[in-house]
C-alpha cells in the first residue's frame, strides 16, 4: 500500500489507505502540538501505526479522533516532553506500551464522543498506568475511573510503595548496566524513593474514590521523607519538580511536612528559587506553625 502525505495546519502528516480507511504513519518534521484529523480524503482515520511517533522529542500534546480504533505498540514511546494526551472514552485496541517512556505524561484525558471537550477527573491516574505502574493491565480507557479500577489501580500502587526500596538493585549489576545509577546502591534506594514520592504525591491530588486507610499510608510515607528525616525524598521531588505547583507545595504543607523544626533548612534550600511557595510557606508558618521569627522575616525582602 501506497504511502501517502497530508499537509494539514502546518504538519505533514503521513498516512496509508487500505478498505476506505486511514492509518496515520507519523509525520514529517516536529511539532509541539498534534491533533491528528478524524478523516482524510473521506476515509476516517482509524488506527496509529506502531512507533507512528516515537522519539517525537519535541512533541508535547496529542489530540486523537472519535473515529479512532487502534493505537499500535510505542506509538508515542519516548517521547521526552509529552505532558498531555486526549482520548476517544471508548474501547480501543492497543498495542504493547503505547506511552512507555514518556516521564513527562501527566494526563491522558478521556473524551466522549461528540464532545468539544475531553472531561476525565482521573486522567493523571490513567497517565501514570500507561507509563509508571508497570501493569499493562490498568492501562484501560473503558474502565478507566470505575470503582473496580480504582482499587486496581491502588491495590498496585500499594504494592509499588511497600516494596523493599534495594528490591531490583541486584538484577541492575546482573544485566552489566554501565550507568553508574544503576549500580551503585545508594543512588539506587534514593531513586527508588522519588518515584514511590511522585506516584503517593499524584494520588493525594487525585483523589477519586481514595480510601481512608490508604490516604492515611501515603500521607505516612510523605511525612516521614521530609526536610530533616534519615531520608528526604518528599522535599527532594517537591523542590527539584514542583516548586512551581501550587497543589503540590500546599499540600506539603497541609500533610505537616513543613514544620517548625525543618521551616529554616527549607528556606536556605530554596535560596532565590520559586518566590510564590516560599511565600506561601511563610504565611503558613504564621498562620499555623507559631509565627515567623525575626530572621526568618528578613528573608521576606528576597521575595
Amino acid at each position: 500500500m501506497q504511502e501517502k502525505r497530508l499537509e494539514m495546519a502546518g504538519m505533514s502528516f503521513l498516512y496509508r489507505e487500505n478498505g476506505g480507511r486511514a492509518t496515520i504513519l507519523g509525520i514529517v518534521g516536529s511539532a509541539p502540538h498534534l491533533k491528528v484529523p478524524g478523516a482524510i480524503d473521506g476515509c476516517p482515520v482509524t488506527a496509529i501505526e506502531k512507533k507512528a511517533f516515537f522519539d517525537c522529542r519535541n512533541l508535547r500534546t496529542a489530540v486523537l479522533p472519535d473515529s479512532l480504533e487502534e493505537l499500535g505498540s510505542w506509538a508515542f514511546a519516548h517521547c521526552m516532553r509529552l505532558e498531555r494526551v486526549e482520548l476517544p472514552w471508548k474501547a480501543l485496541r492497543m498495542g504493547k506500551d503505547p506511552f512507555i517512556g514518556s516521564q513527562k505524561l501527566e494526563r491522558i484525558d478521556l473524551r466522549k464522543e461528540g464532545a468539544e471537550r475531553a472531561d476525565c477527573p482521573v486522567a493523571p491516574l490513567l497517565a501514570s498506568a500507561a507509563v509508571r505502574m508497570e501493569d499493562p493491565h490498568l492501562f484501560s480507557i473503558e474502565e478507566a475511573g470505575n470503582a473496580e479500577w480504582l482499587k486496581r489501580w491502588d491495590a498496585r500502587m500499594l504494592v509499588i510503595l511497600r516494596e523493599p526500596d534495594a528490591n531490583g538493585f541486584e538484577k541492575n549489576v546482573l544485566t552489566g548496566e554501565e550507568d553508574y545509577a544503576s549500580t551503585d546502591l545508594e543512588r539506587f534506594v534514593h531513586e527508588k524513593r522519588r518515584a514511590k514520592v511522585r506516584l503517593a504525591f499524584l494520588r493525594l491530588l487525585c483523589p477519586e474514590g481514595l480510601q481512608d486507610g490508604v490516604r492515611r499510608e501515603l500521607e505516612t510515607y510523605l511525612q516521614a521523607h521530609t526536610r530533616g528525616c534519615p531520608s528526604q525524598e518528599t522535599w527532594q521531588v517537591l523542590l527539584e519538580e514542583y516548586g512551581d505547583r501550587k497543589d503540590y507545595y500546599e499540600k506539603f504543607a497541609r500533610l505537616g511536612c513543613l514544620t517548625t523544626e525543618n521551616f529554616d533548612g527549607i528556606l536556605q534550600d530554596m535560596k532565590g528559587r520559586y518566590p510564590e511557595m516560599k511565600a506561601y510557606f511563610m504565611r503558613y508558618k504564621e498562620e499555623n506553625l507559631g509565627g515567623l521569627d525575626f530572621f526568618a522575616s528578613l528573608s521576606l525582602d528576597l521575595i
